[in-house]
């Protein structure tokens, strides 16, 4: 009964919301005119207020994005309440990216009707989009060759627990564990929501915000108040935010960091929670950066290519996402020797596994894909990968290299990487510098060193710090197809489109002079599209490629190589990661998607998929329970491994070229 009312009340609200458009559709058609800003304006503001009194109260009580598709009793925080469950440890949440909300403080006259309006995440967001596209991308997108703030623009994270709660309407992404935390007495005395502007890299979180230093300063507080340890909860890129922040806070102020002191942690943190982290970084922040596509993007470009080239296009985006350092700093870390073996691929074959796993494969059937007059006498063969055909190893022309490809047709993860960081997308290394992924030579750099910062990011060149009694607990679903490398290939139009450009002589603007590079870099203005283009013809069924990304598992965004790999490194028994033995506990939850009507669009209690963990049963008991004390050794401080982990972490270690 409960589920049937709730879906005639939602056939009510869509009903509403047509009504209202179909009213005021006659106002706009008899003007003989097309209405000018000041009418548009002042329909949307009637618009607004009409169903922000009429609709949205309908709205929420039909799917409050705050309350669980299990009625009350059935929640688990409710549960361990009757279990005697009670505050104990504050909790400190650190958000994931994009998952924070995004709110207006300065902008050009475009945007200044929005005035600490948000820009991203909430509904405005989208009439916002749609009322003027350019304006909006403007706002959103950082300096490129500063990565910091563009003149005259200042967009902030919003504050509070409002700030990641719900994404968009009922689109809920901490709210859950919110509530279940509530149910056993926790509440803003106890609980702080740290947001943060997700588009800046880590070291920019503090030069221009003090973000670090307010999360500190956070962290003792409650630490002061309570006379109890701090439970650290993140998300997604999230935990590598807190990963950096663990670095910074026991380094010196002279070499950078926050001068906690090397006991810092040990005496304010309890325990590090990392759901669904990022410490190993997401391949998928590399289509991103390199060709500005996403999988979900190529894939329907064949459908509705001229539609979303019209509103978001494939150079808009790229130039977007190359302004962000946070995307910089999602990039895979550990190299090769992490990410070249394929010990995390189901299927190889046999020059894989006898060399490394290609990050990007250049795909290139016909000559008309060299955009050469004289291409090489191999480029015939088809390079596409199919069950029948393995991939051909065939050598870019000479001309190829003003593209920045290299002979070898393959891009190894650290060829990749150097390439991306290198040339910015266009803009230059400036923003994608300040984080370093050679991890070799970051293990070797001293803590006091100004050096060492560049390197915080990244487990596999920068220990756990000193915390002895200090748990680290990471959960994350597994079991769903997560992209891992790509197919790609060039668009002879886009390179001749750029002829005009000598690629091998640009040089990068910085804040004195221009110093020549080996990059492509324009400081006036944008870069032209990139030639680059993930090969959507490129499929296997047998080595999990489709539209031209292969597959391993893991989240839906984070592959388990990322997710659980340092995890069970930290874990082993005198770890040189972990020198100060902190217990790691690796607890897995396999996706088990369900459909509701009170939850639409999501995966159900029992959901692994990246976003959707924050609602899994089992990870909120285990945080309400970390949180509360309750029966944590006996039901919490145990390893549950679902997938192929332990194989995975084996392959890699013994492997010739791979593993820590």
């Amino acid at each position: 009964a409960p589920t049937k009312k709730r879906f005639q009340t939602y056939l009510v609200v869509l009903a509403s919301v047509y009504a209202i458009r179909w009213l005021f559709s006659p106002m706009q058609a008899r003007s003989r005119s097309k209405p000018d800003v000041d009418s548009k304006g002042q329909l949307q503001m009637v618009f607004d207020e009409f169903f922000a009194a009429n609709v949205q109260p309908i709205w929420d009580r039909a799917f409050n994005g705050t309350q669980y598709a299990l009625e009350e009793s059935s929640r688990v925080g409710h549960q361990l309440k009757k279990q005697n469950a009670r505050v104990k440890h504050p909790v400190v949440i650190v958000p994931g990216f994009i998952t924070s909300a995004l709110e207006l403080w300065e902008g050009e006259s475009c945007m200044k009707k929005n005035f600490r309006q948000r820009v991203w995440g909430s509904a405005s967001m989208a009439r916002t989009f749609f009322a003027d596209r350019d304006c909006w991308r403007r706002h959103l997108q950082l300096n490129p060759q500063t990565g910091m703030d563009p003149d005259n623009i200042r967009v902030r994270s919003a504050q509070g627990f409002e700030a990641a709660d719900n994404f968009i309407a009922t689109y809920w992404v901490w709210s859950k564990l919110i509530e279940n935390l509530a149910d056993v007495g926790y509440d803003g005395s106890s609980m702080s929501m740290m947001s943060y502007d997700w588009r800046l890299g880590y070291e920019y979180l503090e030069e221009r915000d003090g973000y670090l230093s307010k999360l500190k300063a956070a962290i003792e507080t409650h630490h002061k108040t309570s006379g109890e340890k701090v439970v650290l909860l993140s998300h997604s890129m999230g935990g590598s935010v807190l990963y950096y922040f663990l670095q910074w806070v026991v380094t010196d102020a002279k070499y950078g960091g926050g001068g906690g002191g090397k006991d810092w942690v040990e005496k304010n943190v309890h325990s590090f929670v990392n759901i669904a982290g990022t410490l190993l970084g997401v391949p998928k922040s590399i289509p991103a950066l390199l060709s500005g596509e996403l999988k979900d993007i190529s894939v329907l470009m064949p459908q509705i290519g001229d539609l979303l080239e019209q509103f978001f296009g494939k150079k808009v985006r790229k130039n977007l996402w190359c302004s962000w350092g946070s995307l910089y700093g999602m990039l895979p870390k550990g190299g090769d020797a992490i990410w070249g073996s394929g010990s995390d691929l189901e299927e190889t074959t046999g020059e894989e596994t006898a060399g490394s796993i290609p990050t990007i494969i250049w795909n290139n059937g016909t000559s008309e894909a060299f955009c050469t007059s004289s291409p090489s006498t191999s480029i015939y063969e088809n390079t596409t990968p199919t069950d029948e055909q393995p991939t051909i190893d065939n050598g870019f022309t000479d001309e190829e290299f003003e593209l920045h490809i290299p002979a070898s047709k393959h891009w190894s993860m650290d060829e990749t990487i150097d390439h991306i960081v290198r040339t910015g997308g266009g803009y230059g290394s400036r923003v994608g510098s300040i984080f370093s992924f050679d991890s070799k030579k970051g293990w070797k750099e001293r803590r006091s060193s100004v050096n060492k910062k560049k390197h915080w990011h990244d487990p596999v060149a920068s220990p756990l710090p000193y915390a002895p009694s200090l748990k680290m607990y990471c959960l994350y679903g597994t079991g769903l197809p997560t992209e891992r490398s790509y197919y790609y290939h060039l668009s002879c139009d886009k390179v001749s489109a750029s002829k005009d450009v000598d690629v091998d002589q640009i040089c990068i603007a910085d804040d004195t002079e221009a110093s020549c590079s080996n990059g492509t870099v324009y400081s006036d203005g944008d870069p032209p599209e990139s030639p680059f283009y993930i090969d959507v013809a490129a499929k296997s069924d047998l080595r999990n490629i489709t539209s031209g990304v292969r597959y391993s598992d893991g989240d839906g965004s984070v592959p388990l190589l990322s997710l659980g790999y340092m995890c069970q490194k930290f874990a082993e028994p005198r770890s040189r990661h972990n020198p100060s033995g902190i217990k790691v506990f690796t607890r897995e939850r396999k996706h088990d998607a369900e459909i509701s009507l009170a939850d639409p669009g999501r995966g159900g209690p029992r959901s692994g998929e990246h976003v959707d963990i924050l609602g899994n049963v089992g990870v909120i008991e285990d945080v309400v329970r970390i949180a509360t004390g309750l029966d944590v050794e006996e039901m919490v401080d145990k390893d549950i491994i679902v997938s192929d982990l332990k194989n995975i972490v084996k392959r890699l270690d013994q492997h010739p070229s791979g593993g820590l």
